[in-house]
């Protein structure tokens, strides 16, 4: 009897055990089906995490943690080498100068600030596509993309340095710049095929190449002013300013890009200067402060929203935000003068060997008041200053030395709100 019932007892506990086992798999299977977990390669020094479960908390965390070890990548290039030599100057070629500058500049940053992943597209003196170069920034999800050269012109008294970001060349010299350094493609096999049939020796071919708009158009100005105003400071050159041209290596890039001019090797005296140690220590000086600046200002993808948007008609100026400040105008000439040394740096409205004529853009005219413009997104563009004509007070930003610089300052400026902006030349 005892027998019989132990040994009925140990089958139903089996069973009962078979059953939580049965159970226990289905639901682990049912769970793991809806929870996938997915570690893919690397893209950005962090595994890439991918949650289908629905757990929108847990996803965000994961998220936020993927995105602190984000590093911010900057690319450096230095321009030409291998078989194109670039500008040949008297003493020396711009391959080779431009090398060393990278070479420099990217010990620079990464002892200045270690947290930025530092990218060359050549270490060594070896030829590389145009096209190659930005897309390979593409490929690394660069931040940054800066390319260096040294410049070249017929007339031997010329110098100064010059930064362009892609766009719609509106002077002949800056279709030369561009004619020249695009030049490099006829050296690459199968270039046609490459650059969707563009041809560097063709005229159209450069007007459809300056079309080519970088959506980061704006980001890449803000570091292209800055570079120049870190020149002009450094009184190293004259800063001949921001520009626009057609550039085939900054063709389609995805992030802001800037191509450098670092001075001529058309000047024997300015060659001299960028082959020592002086001149590129001061080259890469300047291009290291712009890009620390812009490091700061950028590294949380962060935008100061418009405190005061202006339209201006007729030289009547109304505010679709804010109604205009009482303030004297002594008060707002103190205000101005803030602007000229904001963020510690001079902006690159304020450059040395300031020539004759130069350029303002005017935002807005007040009748016997005056208003305080002064926000970040306006300093970053230029100087603000006020002029006061016949009980007018009359807000011009900049001090341009050509009109393609104010031109780059008004689209900024109309984007920041002031749609009736327009250029106005002064002479002193």
């Amino acid at each position: 009897m005892v027998s019989n019932f132990v040994q009925k007892n140990v089958t139903i506990l089996r069973i009962i055990l078979i059953f939580m086992m049965i159970t226990y798999y289905i639901s682990s299977t049912l769970y793991a089906s809806n929870v996938k977990v997915i570690l893919n390669a690397p893209k950005n020094n962090y595994g890439v995490v991918s949650l289908e479960n629905n757990n929108e908390e847990l996803f965000q965390t994961l998220a936020s943690v993927a995105e602190k070890k984000k590093n911010f990548k900057v690319v450096i290039d230095a321009g030409h080498g291998g078989h194109d030599p670039g500008a040949v100057g008297k003493n020396s070629t711009e391959k080779e100068l431009v090398l060393k500058m990278s070479i420099k500049l990217t010990d620079m940053i990464q002892k200045m600030y270690p947290e930025i992943e530092v990218i060359q597209t050549r270490t060594t003196d070896v030829f590389i596509p145009l096209f190659r170069r930005i897309q390979f920034a593409n490929e690394q999800n660069a931040d940054l993309f800066i390319s260096i050269h040294c410049n070249y012109i017929s007339s031997p008294k010329t110098r100064g340095t010059e930064t362009f970001v892609m766009g719609l060349h509106r002077a002949g010299e800056n279709l030369e710049v561009a004619k020249r350094e695009n030049a490099s493609i006829l050296l690459e096999s199968n270039f046609e095929a490459n650059y969707d049939g563009y041809n560097p020796n063709s005229p159209e071919g450069h007007i459809i190449m300056s079309m080519f708009q970088n959506n980061y158009l704006d980001k890449s100005i803000e570091l292209a002013a800055d570079i120049e105003a870190q020149f002009a400071a450094s009184h190293m050159s004259k800063s001949r300013g921001v520009k626009q041209a057609g550039f085939a290596v900054l063709r389609r890039a995805s992030m802001p890009a800037v191509l450098v001019e670092a001075g001529f090797l058309s000047n024997e005296a300015e060659e001299a200067y960028l082959m020592s140690d002086e001149g590129q220590q001061a080259v890469t000086d300047a291009l290291l402060k712009a890009i620390g600046a812009f490091y700061k200002n950028n590294q949380n993808n962060q935008v100061t929203p418009t405190e005061q948007r202006i339209e201006q008609t007729n030289d009547v100026v109304t505010s679709s935000t804010k109604s205009t400040k009482n303030t004297s105008t002594e008060g707002s000439k103190k205000e101005s003068a803030k602007t000229q040394t904001a963020n510690g740096n001079q902006n690159i409205s304020q450059i040395a060997n300031k020539p004759t004529i130069y350029y303002k853009v005017q935002i807005a005219a007040l009748k016997n008041e005056t208003a305080d413009l002064d926000t970040p997104e306006l300093r970053k563009i230029g100087k603000l200053s006020l002029v006061n004509q016949q009980d007018v007070n009359k807000y011009l930003v900049g001090d341009f030395i050509s009109r393609e610089s104010a031109e780059i300052a008004r689209e900024k400026l109309k984007n920041l709100g002031y749609k009736g902006a327009f250029i106005v030349l002064l002479q002193e």
